[in-house]
């Protein structure tokens, strides 16, 4: 139905007959069928490839720039399994620094955060600016007479940008710009993020908790997944935690539908959280009264006015989540924003970083009881986030087995296709994307994964539709 229309782009071939090449070109056939084999979820190999062509190519989520305000303030990230110095310098600009020292490759910086002007080598007091730059060693008038400082700096990924005050680098010298790659994706993030002049901020620090799961189950989890909530979730209606919610249809989200991109990015998008006098992205009123909506477009005025946003996920592995709950038994809900990453630490586990949001313009207790609410749903131990984890880990399970490989097992993506499921592309849908007239489906899921085989395919050097790099 509604990829029937644009699958000319996922006809991309391998350049050679390598072994991964040739399952990855039977991976775009079953793909072609909405059906993906278990292997991806736990391969050595692909997963090696997933660092050297996603990781090291796709603009990657590193901090939110509320959390290193000040200048010489840093944090510690990841962008796949590399570990990066995420700082701001003197000047107020925002470097992101391979944490390897250029003499023998020890961790310069062994601090979660912090801040500093300089960071020293512990191997033999190599020192380098907040900038990156090479700034001294022990007896250096004596030891190095002739050394060409410029050249040993920290190494720095080519390209940094934020907005609203999410901080991204992209380590491929030849990449995008952010804008580029992010294409229609920006337009939403102004509608989310982008509200007001203050902004939002960090509560707290960001929490971490390892799960034996594959990156990608994550990521399209959060992208579109809205047809596991009634089964897996019914623990928290059970409890009160949420109404009933129907499949795909009207719950306390209201109507549910997905708007997604064909270069992996998407979303689940809804036509309201809470009733009035709550604004439409679910917040009470003296936080909606700080909203400055002339800062949008007419276009943008009217999807706020509408419509928001449930979960969306940025290529690769960057997301976001908004929804509902209470902070404790006897208050009422209110909407928390989680931003979530899924770090990669082999073909069979992920780090989940979570970041809780708050406006500035809004009330601090209120702000308070957004992160309590958040803990309860989807913090380390927050009860859907517990669902979530322990199926999870079917996929690198099934991904190793004999017998899977031998019987020819494939996971099925095909909800959505040809007439299956009360699902079609919404062709009066003004705003940007694709859009759906429910959320029983698996297009954006499908998508997805079309990029992701376009990134492991060796031929694929161009920019897709959007500006993003295919």
């Amino acid at each position: 139905m509604i990829e029937q229309l644009r699958n000319g782009d996922s006809a991309v071939r391998p350049a050679s007959m390598d072994p991964i090449s040739e399952f990855l070109r039977t991976a775009e056939s079953d793909l072609a069928g909405g059906v993906i084999s278990p292997r991806i979820f736990n391969d050595p190999d692909l997963y090696e490839r997933e660092m050297a062509r996603i990781f090291a190519r796709c603009w990657c989520f590193v901090a939110h720039e509320s959390e290193i305000p000040e200048p010489g303030d840093y944090v510690l990230r990841y962008i796949g399994q590399d570990q990066f110095i995420v700082v701001r310098d003197e000047d107020g600009l925002i470097h992101v620094l391979f944490n390897k020292c250029t003499h023998r490759g020890s961790t310069v910086c062994r601090v979660e955060k912090g801040n500093s002007s300089h960071f020293r080598c512990p191997y033999h007091s190599w020192v380098f600016k907040n900038t990156g730059e090479w700034s001294g060693a022990p007896y250096r008038k004596k030891a190095y007479k002739k050394l060409d400082a410029g050249s040993w700096g920290l190494a720095a990924a080519p390209h940094v940008d934020s907005v609203h005050g999410l901080v991204f680098a992209a380590l491929d010298p030849d990449a995008p710009t952010l804008d580029e790659y992010l294409g229609d994706m920006r337009w939403y993030l102004d509608v989310l993020l982008g509200l007001n002049d203050s902004g939002m901020t960090t509560i707290g620090e960001p929490h971490r908790w390892r799960v034996p799961a594959n990156w990608k189950s994550g990521a399209e989890n959060f992208m579109a997944d809205a047809y596991h909530v009634p089964s897996l979730h019914r623990s928290a209606e059970d409890v009160g935690m949420f109404p009933r919610i129907e499949t795909g249809g009207a719950g306390p989200q209201g109507v549910s539908r997905h708007v997604y991109f064909e270069h992996g990015h998407g979303m689940i998008v809804n036509n309201g959280f809470l009733p009035p006098p709550w604004h439409t992205s679910g917040y009470p009123p003296e936080v909606a009264e700080t909203f400055q909506l002339e800062r949008l477009t007419p276009l943008q005025r009217q999807f706020v006015e509408n419509h928001s946003a449930t979960t969306f996920l940025i290529f690769p592995n960057f997301g976001l989540v908004r929804v509902p709950a209470a902070p404790h038994p006897d208050a009422p809900p209110m909407v928390f924003t989680h931003l979530r990453q899924w770090q990669p630490v082999g073909p069979d586990g992920i780090v989940n970083w979570n970041w809780t949001l708050g406006w500035k313009s809004a009330p601090a207790g209120l702000n308070e009881d957004a992160y309590i609410a958040g803990l309860s749903m989807h913090g380390p131990a927050g009860i859907l986030e517990q669902d979530d984890t322990v199926v999870w880990g079917g996929a690198p399970q099934a991904g190793k087995s004999v017998f899977a490989r031998k019987c020819g097992m494939r996971f099925n993506f095909q909800l959505g296709l040809d007439g299956m499921s009360d699902y079609a592309e919404d062709t009066d849908w003004q705003y940007p994307g694709i859009a759906t007239t429910t959320a029983l489906g698996e297009a954006p899921q499908r998508a997805f994964y079309r990029r992701w085989l376009r990134e492991m395919t060796p031929a694929a050097q161009e920019l897709t539709e959007n500006g993003a790099r295919s």
